[in-house]
């Protein structure tokens, strides 16, 4: 096994071009990436894989759309010194944590206060209030509009395609059909088959409540 995959361990890190098993040509970069053949979901009835991705609040929003994306940009404008600068000297108020790595969402707005064109600063606003109505625990249609206007004002002003950045364009949809976001968990591995009925016995009992109070109104 080993032989027949050293070859394309070979192409996936040194950026060799290679013919696969159906006949195609691969182009494979120093990154490694390869393509994907044949789908495990591509026939599968009645299924819409992408609808399966559930929004991720810690991946995507706090380590990829802040930390990876937003921060960074932010620090290549201003500079990391003049960030820590203005960090450092910011008023103390209850909750307020200095950590030796990392800065708070919480503060980032007023951290880049004076520091950045106002056009920033709104790209900055209107992102970060996305990235808080996202962990509402509980969402009316307000709320998703106010998500959907903040998305809408990010690309008005900055219009990224990044992936991260583009699978906040699915939040609002995801929230309608699987309830807040903050109840999603991408690394439950405890009795997960359990949950999942209990998730379907308790639905379908909502269901069935439903159809009782039809009927009794009918």
């Amino acid at each position: 096994m080993s032989l027949l995959l050293r070859p394309l361990g070979d192409a996936g890190h040194n950026g060799k071009a290679m013919i696969c098993a159906n006949g195609c040509l691969c182009q494979f970069d120093d990154e490694g990436l390869c393509a994907v053949y044949e789908p495990f979901w591509k026939d599968l009835p009645f299924t819409d894989i992408f609808a399966c991705i559930t929004p991720d609040i810690l991946h995507q929003l706090h380590k990829g759309v802040f930390h990876d994306h937003l921060l960074q940009w932010c620090i290549s404008i201003v500079g990391e010194k003049e960030i820590d600068a203005h960090f450092q000297v910011m008023s103390q108020f209850p909750g307020l944590c200095h950590f030796m790595k990392g800065i708070l969402m919480r503060v980032f707005v007023g951290l880049l206060s004076g520091a950045v064109d106002d056009y920033v600063l709104m790209v900055v606003h209107s992102l970060l209030d996305f990235i808080y109505f996202v962990q509402c625990q509980q969402h009316t249609d307000l709320s998703l509009k106010a998500m959907e206007e903040s998305l809408k004002t990010f690309h008005v002003c900055e219009d990224f395609n990044v992936p991260k950045i583009h699978s906040l364009q699915h939040y609002v949809s995801s929230i309608q059909a699987l309830g807040s976001a903050d109840s999603y968990n991408m690394d439950n591995k405890h009795d997960y088959v359990e949950q999942m009925a209990l998730w379907l016995q308790q639905q379908e009992a909502i269901h069935c409540k439903s159809g009782e109070r039809c009927h009794m109104g009918a």
